[in-house]
């Protein structure tokens, strides 16, 4: 398998063709420093130079089908901050962070992980969507919230990796 850095605007530009160059590539991922050298953007606590980058190269790797990883958090004294940042890029939909120290492994899980709410979401999301594909209804409220066949993708996604982290024991997925 596997895996590309990019590194500089050029690379987050043609962030798909590498995404796509060979079929053993698994994902692709953001190298802040150089790509913030060479944009002679300063690094920041809240990211905003990052955030450009960060959703093209999010979106090509969607469209290639292939995982999204962020840049390294150098601040390793800074947990909190790197919380945040952990919180902010899962929100994006990466699929992972590089670590820099063996500190940061644990929170990183810890953040990516399933919560226990999102899993029972998740359960709530596949059995009324299921409930109401057997009763032939399209669109439902679940958890006070408006669902279509468009969250099923979602919610299974939520429970794999629940189940991989070894968090889940239902049988949804």
């Amino acid at each position: 398998m596997l895996m590309a850095a990019l590194e500089s605007p050029l690379g987050i530009m043609n962030a798909y063709e590498i995404a796509t160059a060979d079929d053993r590539m698994m994902g692709i991922a953001l190298s802040a420093g150089d790509y913030t050298r060479t944009m002679h953007a300063k690094r920041t606590v809240a990211g905003t130079e990052l955030f450009g980058a960060r959703s093209q190269m999010l979106i090509a790797a969607r469209a290639a089908g292939v995982m999204a990883f962020d840049t390294v958090y150098t601040d390793t004294d800074n947990e909190e901050g790197f919380k945040e940042e952990l919180r902010l890029i899962k929100n994006m939909g990466f699929d992972g962070k590089s670590c820099i120290n063996p500190k940061q492994i644990g929170i990183t899980h810890e953040i990516f992980n399933p919560s226990e709410q999102e899993i029972q979401h998740a359960e709530h999301v596949m059995e009324a969507v299921q409930d109401s594909k057997d009763n032939g209804v399209g669109v439902l409220t679940v958890d006070g919230k408006m669902v279509d066949i468009a969250w099923v993708e979602g919610a299974e996604r939520t429970l794999k990796l629940a189940k991989a982290a070894g968090i889940y024991e239902g049988e949804l997925v």
